[in-house]
């Protein structure tokens, strides 16, 4: 009987054994699962996360916005966008997200806050008018300008000029959309400046830059004296 319950025992406690080594490898490839599909779950992100295209643009805020150090809701913030700001956008991740530069770093906004459409805000002309506004409203980030500034330079040509590349001050040799003293000045951003608003435009906005910094205080100049 005693070596009869012994075998028994000895069975019993093996069946046992085994019912728990069962259990542990139940465990460990439910871990080896898991670990797998962590791992799968990272990569997705990381490539939704990743710029899929290259751009270099300027677009404007559809809305206040927040900014942050990476392509999701759950990276850190670090600043807000008011609405129709002009931003330069760098690239377009697999999530549709923007990376944008802001003050020389990069960030990015949600997918569907950015457009190319100018704001109904801008006072920009009709017509060929409007295509010289729009150049140079290009133009105002390569002076750290933001589109806030094409207003008070819309006003400012257009008391000296009204936008027109051939306008030309018969008593003062002024000529041109921003009535460069003389007009010569002007070759300095092309041999064709006498008609082709565009060196007009380059040369008007780097004077403004060089001598009042930006063309809101360039209009407050004008405006209390008369000329700019």
């Amino acid at each position: 009987m005693i070596l009869a319950c012994s075998c028994v025992y000895s069975i019993w406690c093996h069946g046992i054994e085994m019912r728990i080594f069962g259990q542990v490898c139940s465990v460990a490839l439910a871990n080896a699962s898991d670990s797998m599909s962590g791992h799968t779950e990272k990569t997705v992100k990381t490539y939704m996360e990743a710029v899929g295209e290259e751009v270099y643009e300027y677009v404007w805020t559809t809305k206040k916005i927040k900014y942050r150090t990476g392509a999701d809701t759950s990276y850190k913030s670090k600043g807000t966008l008011e609405k129709d700001k002009m931003i330069r956008r760098t690239g377009i991740t697999h999530n549709g997200w923007s990376r944008i530069d802001v003050d020389g770093k990069e960030y990015y906004v949600p997918k569907g806050t950015l457009s190319g459409d100018i704001p109904d805000s801008l006072p920009i002309a009709d017509g060929i008018k409007g295509e010289y506004q729009k150049y140079a409203l290009s133009l105002l980030p390569d002076f750290g300008w933001d589109s806030s500034e094409l207003e008070p330079l819309i006003y400012l040509w257009n008391r000296e000029s009204g936008w027109n590349p051939n306008s030309h001050n018969k008593r003062s040799g002024a000529h041109g959309i921003p009535q460069a003293l003389p007009g010569s000045k002007m070759a300095s951003e092309g041999s064709d400046y006498y008609t082709n608003p565009e060196p007009q435009i380059r040369w008007g906005l780097k004077y403004i830059a060089g001598r009042y910094g930006s063309p809101s205080s360039a209009w407050a100049h004008f405006q209390s004296h008369g000329w700019y």
